[in-house]
């Protein structure tokens, strides 16, 4: 016994020092600074730069981390692709040229929040991605005559993850290119900072500030449409409302025949909502809704695809009363008490019946049996004496 915990004493001094002298390489966690300049040029090309810092959860910059960095760097091809999902529901089927591969460049500058409210720090240095896209190839691109087009460009950042969202959008328009008109969605989401016939620029300081969906109207010549613009589909194909939790659960379904990202908008008096989800043809998916209007308020559900609204569909709040009923208040444990103590009643109750019916049973009833097991003790009585 004395060698076996001798023994287990060496293995473990012997893993520790071993542990000790092996390279350690983990993974530090980081957050990014994100920001996006678009510039809309003649023929109908979008110069699109973005820009990365990454820092740590307590706002430090790790723009001198190497390893860091050289993630980010490494991480251009799935970064182009989200670019890209800013203006087309299917990169694959996007024009583009990488203008400037992944890089670090000192001598830019990113603005984020990070965590201040109300504050943007400034960060120096980025690691940069600049790559030019040709419109007519996305379906972000709306034809509305002569050399008007309607562009929406979509933050597919918070379309991923709640948590990211890109911390400046800034849009230019060069040479001959006109801004015209400009909106937002949802409809409060954050105005711009600057905004001028030559630029648009927003700072926003977190997700509901951030716009979903950035629609400007221009005037672009120029533009030749060598593809059909895409033109999505779909449809509010369910809605239930649960009285339990005070939610409304929406079903669309993508009825076109290609993948695109739709815009989930819930309309109540005094509340407007909005979900993004990305589908596939023929998909379904189910968004929820915390839903604040009373017993007979109407709520309207409206489906926005590549710029356009595609479906509504009305409906009632109806919240059920709660019926006076003590057996329907029972909590979930009183349900089960009550069922397992019904069901042991009958057992009990059919033993009874059965021993009743049985022969030794008649038999242990019959007076007689009592008497003789009373007269017996005094028969042994009788006889010692």
């Amino acid at each position: 016994m004395k060698n076996s915990w001798k023994t287990l004493v060496i293995i473990i001094v012997t893993a520790s020092l071993l542990l000790r002298t092996l390279p350690a390489n983990p993974q530090e966690n980081y957050l990014t600074g994100l920001n996006m300049e678009v510039e809309f040029a003649e023929n109908g090309v979008a110069r699109v730069t973005l820009k990365q810092h990454p820092f740590d959860a307590a706002g430090r910059s790790l723009i001198s981390n190497t390893e860091v960095v050289e993630r980010i760097i490494g991480e251009e091809d799935s970064i182009l692709s989200l670019v890209l999902l800013f203006f087309t529901t299917d990169p694959s089927k996007t024009s583009y040229v990488v203008h400037s591969h992944s890089k670090l460049d000192p001598g830019e500058q990113v603005l984020c929040n990070t965590g201040t409210p109300g504050e943007m720090k400034r960060f120096e240095g980025a690691v940069t991605l600049t790559v030019d896209i040709l419109l007519n190839t996305t379906s972000s691109l709306i034809p509305l005559g002569g050399d008007v087009y309607q562009i929406v460009v979509t933050d597919y950042f918070t379309l991923t993850d709640p948590r990211s969202w890109i911390d400046v959008m800034d849009f230019r328009f060069a040479g001959s290119v006109r801004l015209l008109n400009f909106s937002v969605d949802p409809s409060w989401a954050k105005p711009p900072s600057v905004a001028s016939p030559a630029r648009l620029q927003w700072f926003n300081m977190n997700e509901a500030d951030a716009p979903d969906n950035y629609v400007l109207t221009l005037r672009i010549p120029g533009v030749v449409l060598s593809t059909t613009p895409l033109r999505l589909s779909a449809e509010v194909s369910g809605a239930r409302f649960s009285n339990t939790t005070s939610t409304l659960q929406v079903g669309v379904r993508n009825t076109g025949g290609e993948e695109g990202v739709f815009t989930v908008v819930l309309l109540e008096e005094g509340f407007e909502q909005a979900r993004k989800i990305s589908l596939k043809p023929g998909a379904e998916a189910w968004v929820r809704f915390p839903v604040h209007a009373p017993d007979g308020g109407e709520l309207v559900v409206k489906v926005y695809g590549g710029g356009e609204q595609l479906d509504e569909h009305r409906l009632t709040v109806t919240v059920e009363k709660p019926v006076e009923n003590r057996f329907t208040m029972l909590s979930p444990i009183g349900l089960i008490l009550m069922v397992t103590g019904g069901f042991t009643i009958l057992l009990y109750l059919g033993e009874r019946i059965k021993r009743q019916q049985s022969p030794e049973g008649t038999r242990a009833a019959k007076p007689p049996c009592e008497a003789r097991f009373i007269m017996r003790p005094v028969s042994i009585l009788l006889e010692q004496e």
